[in-house]
């Protein structure tokens, strides 16, 4: 019989939404939050779940990111083909997923040494991330 995946909540205070987050994640994260000024890409807020290791902290395993635009802007600028995953849409804002295209350089370069990190980033992209985004709520 599999281990029972446990989780906890990831509550978000400016945007008041939830993610389920895997409780095994809890010692390889650290969860970075930011606002944007305007740019060109209408994203105003970035929750970043940032991959450690051994203190060592690489690259975004999982990001949220929030975009000032309608659902229909959205769709008319092409983002259902875009690396983001469309989350939710409400009063105006998109809220949607993003995970990294590679792993960080280092991991390429020295294989043997970083076979266990490399492990963990493609199990938290790979099997968690899906997870965690059907998890999305708003509260």
């Amino acid at each position: 019989m599999a281990p029972v995946q446990t989780y906890y909540t990831y509550l978000d205070p400016k945007y008041k939404f939830s993610l389920q987050i895997p409780s095994w994640w809890k010692n390889y994260i650290v969860v970075k939050r930011r606002s944007l000024p305007r740019n060109s890409d209408n994203i105003i807020y970035i929750v970043s779940f940032n991959f450690k290791y051994k203190g060592k902290v690489y690259i975004d395993a999982f990001s949220l990111v929030v975009f000032r635009m309608t659902l229909r802007k959205w769709r008319e600028d092409g983002y259902d083909e875009s690396p983001y995953s469309f989350l939710k849409s409400r009063n105006g804002l998109i809220f949607a997923g993003s995970v990294p295209g590679e792993p960080p350089d280092e991991f390429f370069e020295d294989e043997k040494k970083y076979r266990i990190p490399s492990r963990l980033l493609s199990r938290m992209v790979n099997d968690d991330v899906p997870k965690i985004e059907k998890s999305f709520k708003f509260v």
